[in-house]
């Protein structure tokens, strides 16, 4: 622990030294009103050293129109004051108190009312729900992608797999220049585009690129758009960038870009075994092209069983080797101001290897409750998918749109393991393949025949495939007392499973614009969800099968909905009830048995947004879910889940009825460089269809039922980060709490996790060469059944530095330790990581030449922790070794 103490030792320096560097500024406040005497918020106020004539500070007023700069005294400053409307304020200044708040009065330019104010100089403008960030305010030149970019900026946070929000708040869609990019996916975004092709980013609240129901709905969609410079139109720009190092490390990487008024082209291709993930399994699944269900608008959810389940996702900090290959273009084409076509193409391969050694703690009272599993799995992808749309805008009243969506992939899973149960040891090999694939087609159609109508009409068409292989081969006989087999030195099963799934859903919407502050919305759709599912096990030496395993199903689920919404806005509130009436009728055949059962059901919905002040905000949400079952879940013929559990499903299961609460607060304030954001969230889960567990030795009977005590989950997060001049400090916490109510060995068993993480950063720059950041980051995980109970504490400080050395010549370091205690067997253990990387790239030169070194104290592997309804893990993880890397990159 004493690099901890060094670590926050040198928080310590770091803030007195940029507390003596803020010291050497004095504050200009103000505040800007109109000849009413009445405060202007979000004034751009920038102050221009007349020396240099460069920005000295600049700052946007709050709703109460403060403001406040921190310029440094003994320089003459231009003050400019402008807003939409108002004659522009200038006044020269070279003296001033930082107690005294000088005042400012805008006159109204009638000739200004119908403009748009176009201010290259500004850093930040606000106009109406768009907010415009003058990048080259924020950045260094060091910034090699998008998502350097974006950090710098206030408000944004960038996690690691590319996930953007600002404010706290997720964004949906990035787009450039107004076009889709990659469907709008914030991951290919951030981590493709060059970060010298990027002139703006504009922050757009409450999008919809549906012009007719604009401002209708309650969706709060946050998209950015990245305005490119002027320099990189009508022009191919990107970047290639190649490189090698000792054992067979390899780095390939290309994009390549084209913008111009009617075609963008944009294409993406990456190589590697170094550990950059370009494109994972995980973006794989959750990739849907922007092509949601209708269904989930109105209460309604099937649980369908995913493609993923089984199969292990790699990460840089899991995996021991990763290998992976990326090919990707995108389009979008303007033949004319009514037509749009866009679409995308993603092709992606990897191969990773992933070793892990675990101890397994069952939620059983008995002698088998222990067990050591050592694992090692090389899992080998290949996906693609595609998606083409077509838009026709003949006016703004009419939208209409067309797209189809598809991907497939080839998956394949060797897993050998050793199991140990102290009593009981076997070896084990499984080998998991499918070949899943989907397709969906969607058309939409808006107008508003006038200024107090709009109809819509969605239909959606969505067929998949799934056909999981399970082939296990174990020294030991599976399932004892369960299947009737002979003695072998060993054995081996193939089971085979095929579902087919189909939805057809259509929906049809009326809006009647009361007034201004006023209207009500009513629905009508239908959905038909279909599914076929066929399974048997063999075994290959004898050829033997099993009846018991075997299932020959058809599942059905039709949803008829009548909905009604109405909104209204009153003073600072806007208040939007809903109510939809559900008539759902299922059907279930197995082989030749077939029931069926039907039921109404009202899920009713509510939106509530307390605009407090301009800058600050309330959202409350509540919507009452019905969560239906699908046909694995129904299928009462044996599944093998794994190679000490077995599967059956249950025909008598009804759905769940779920009530889901959300708050969110936002508060950002330019005027004290603060925000503030968090969130709350409570799920309540009423008849819950949970897994139940039956113990028999070392294995596990696995089936699914209602259980009648409510399942909860409540979870929530808050953040503040706040800047003084060349200092920033952030932090925040996050907490989730579940409650979960299930069956062990026929006794009501009650699971409770409680997981905490706090986080704490700090960033400076010193002589605008060197930039520090400093973090701390503390995780407790509890977990508490009937028969047993833990706690997993991991303390990270971690520390990151980036600096200017000379004339293009940069160094990026990063060093973390992560402290992990297991309190239940009293083991404690150490593993830190340390990186760098050293660039060079001369002044305006397209060439850059990088060393890299991952990995420098050669960690091997690292502690982890799960928890599922019958077992608690505690993982060791085997990660990449130590390497290094040799990379050119020429700019395009």
């Amino acid at each position: 622990m004493k690099l901890i103490f060094r670590i926050f030792v040198g928080f310590f320096l770091l803030t007195f030294l940029s507390t003596s560097s803020y010291s050497q500024t004095k504050n200009l406040v103000g505040q800007v009103l109109d000849t009413l005497n009445q405060p202007i918020g979000y004034t751009n106020v920038v102050a221009v050293n007349q020396t240099t004539q460069k920005i000295g500070a600049f700052a946007i007023t709050n709703g109460d129109g403060r403001f406040k700069l921190a310029l440094a005294p003994g320089s003459e400053y231009l003050l400019r004051i402008s807003f939409v409307g108002y004659k522009k304020f200038e006044r020269t200044i070279s003296d001033w108190s930082p107690d005294e708040s000088i005042q400012v009065i805008l006159s109204t330019d009638e000739t200004m009312l119908e403009q748009v104010e176009v201010v290259t100089e500004l850093p930040v403008t606000m106009q109406g729900d768009t907010l415009t960030y003058k990048t080259d305010a924020f950045t260094t030149g060091t910034e090699r992608k998008l998502k350097d970019v974006l950090e710098k900026l206030p408000g944004f946070e960038i996690d690691e797999d590319g996930g953007v929000k600002v404010q706290g708040k997720k964004v949906d869609k990035v787009m450039v220049d107004g076009k889709n990019f990659f469907d709008g996916d914030t991951k290919l975004a951030s981590k493709n585009l060059p970060a010298n092709a990027v002139d703006r980013v504009q922050v757009l609240k409450n999008f919809n690129e549906v012009a007719p129901v604009r401002g209708l709905d309650t969706d709060e969609s946050l998209a950015l758009n990245i305005q490119l410079k002027d320099g990189k139109k009508q022009m191919v720009f990107g970047d290639l960038t190649g490189g090698a190092g000792p054992k067979e490390r390899y780095l390939g990487h290309a994009n390549a870009f084209y913008y111009s008024p009617k075609l963008n082209l944009n294409l993406i291709a990456d190589g590697n075994n170094v550990g950059e993930l370009p494109f994972t399994l995980q973006d794989y699944f959750r990739f849907s092209g922007g092509m949601a269900g209708l269904g989930g608008r109105t209460g309604s959810s099937i649980s369908l069983s995913g493609d993923d389940m089984g199969i292990p996702m790699a990460q840089r900090n899991n995996a021991a080797s990763l290998e992976t290959a990326l090919g990707a273009f995108n389009f979008n084409f303007h033949p004319s101001p009514r037509w749009r076509h866009s679409g995308f193409i993603i092709g992606s391969g990897s191969k990773n290897k992933l070793g892990s050694n675990s101890q397994r703690t069952y939620l059983r009272d008995d002698e088998n409750n222990q067990e050591i599993l050592t694992s090692a799995s090389t899992v080998e992808n290949a996906s693609g998918l595609m998606k083409y749309a077509a838009t026709y805008t003949p006016r703004e009243e009419t939208y209409v749109k067309y797209s189809i969506f598809g991907k497939s992939s080839d998956i394949q899973n060797r897993n050998i393991m050793d199991s140990d149960f102290g009593t009981f040891r076997q070896q084990l090999d499984n080998i998991q393949t499918r070949r899943p694939y989907s397709i969906q087609q969607k058309g939409e159609w808006y107008h508003a025949p006038s200024e107090k109508r709009v109809f819509s009409m969605e239909v959606n068409w969505e067929k998949k495939y799934q056909d999981p292989l399970y082939d296990l081969t174990t020294n030991q006989k599976p399932f004892v007392n369960l299947l009737p087999i002979m003695d072998q030195e060993k054995y081996r099963f193939l089971q085979q499973l095929e579902v087919h799934s189909r939805t057809m859903e259509g929906a049809f919407n009326y809006y009647q614009i009361l007034n201004a502050t006023n209207h009500v919305n009513l629905s009508l759709g239908y959905s038909d969800t279909r599914q076929d599912m066929i399974s048997s096990l063999s075994q290959v030496a004898t050829g033997d099968s099993y009846s018991e395993f075997e299932n020959d199903n058809r599942f059905g689920i039709q949803d008829l909905y009548l909905g009604l919404t109405y909104k209204t806005k009153w003073k600072d509130f806007i208040i939007s009830p809903s109510l939809f009436t559900h008539r759902y009728a299922w059907q279930d055949r197995q082989f030749e048995d077939q029931s069926e059962q039907d039921k109404i059901l009202f899920l009713p919905g509510m939106y509530a947004k307390w605009e407090i002040k301009s800058n600050k905000s309330l959202t409350y949400r509540y919507q009452a879910t019905a969560n239906f079952m699908d046909v694995q879940q129904l299928a009462e013929g044996y599944i093998i889940q794994d190679y000490n559990s077995i599967f059956t499903g249950n025909r008598m299961l009804d759905n769940g009825f779920y009530s889901n609460h959300s708050l969110n607060y936002n508060h950002y304030d330019y005027f004290s460089s603060m925000n503030v954001y968090g969130s709350l969230n409570w799920q309540r889960k009423r008849n819950d269809m949970v897994t139940t567990t039956d113990f028999r030795g070392i294995n596990r009977f696995l089936t699914v039922l209602n259980i009648d005590p409510v399942n909860e989950t409540v979870n929530g997060n808050i953040n503040l980060d706040k800047k003084f001049n060349t200092f920033k400090i952030s932090g925040g916490g996050r907490w989730n709490a579940f409650t979960t109510n299930n069956l062990i060995n026929d006794v009501v068993n009650q699971n409770r996790q409680f997981s905490q993480t706090y986080e704490g950063k700090a960033t400076t720059t010193f002589f605008k060469k060197v930039e520090v950041d400093l973090s701390y980051t503390f995780s407790t995980n509890q977990y508490k059944g009937q028969s047993t109970q833990n706690t997993f504490n991991t303390h990270t400080p971690k520390i990151e530095l980036d600096w200017d050395i000379w004339k293009g010549l940069k160094l990026n370091t990063d060093y973390a330790l992560n402290t992990y205690k297991n309190k239940g067997a009293g083991t404690r253990s150490e593993f830190d990581f340390l990186n760098a990387f050293i660039s060079y790239q001369a002044k305006s030169s397209p060439w850059e030449f990088r060393l890299t070194v991952w990995n420098i104290l050669d960690t091997r592997s690292i502690r982890r922790d799960s928890f599922t309804d019958n077992l608690i893990s505690t993982y060791s993880y085997l990660v990449q070794p130590r390497y290094g890397l040799i990379t050119v990159k020429w700019d395009i």
